[in-house]
């Protein structure tokens, strides 16, 4: 697997609504696999996650993950990164899930409030593979 930067030819994939499947191990040593949204800053991932769920903890206790999306137009064509998260930015308004809301429905987003605690999860690319 090379390592990054990411070629252009997937960036589109990478600024693209298309869901990235998060996949953690447990605490048995099993993969974990969710639908997420992420944004793309141009050499992380960024997620925003919950403290109350299965993805938080797996990544509290190994911090590293895997990230595969699929490019929507033609879903052979694919984007696999694997990294490990370097950052647990707590916060409890709406700015970032908001970013992340626009991307997906352009829209703020409506299943939350201020005040409800969430992470800003930075995830660095070690390697990366595609088609």
């Amino acid at each position: 697997m090379p390592k990054p930067p990411i070629p252009e030819r997937f960036h589109h994939i990478l600024n693209s609504t298309t869901l990235g499947h998060l996949a953690t191990v447990n605490e048995t040593g099993h993969p974990e696999v969710n639908p997420v949204w992420f944004l793309w800053d141009g050499g992380r991932i960024l997620l925003s996650v919950k403290p109350d769920t299965k993805k938080y903890a797996n990544l509290r206790r190994d911090p590293h993950l895997a990230i595969s999306m699929l490019d929507v137009q033609k879903p052979a064509h694919y984007l696999e990164l694997r990294g490990k998260v370097i950052s647990f930015e707590l916060y409890d308004d709406l700015t970032f899930v908001n970013l992340l809301a626009h991307k997906y429905t352009g829209a703020d987003f409506t299943h939350g409030h201020v005040g409800e605690h969430r992470y800003k999860l930075t995830m660095q690319v070690d390697r990366w593979t595609g088609q």
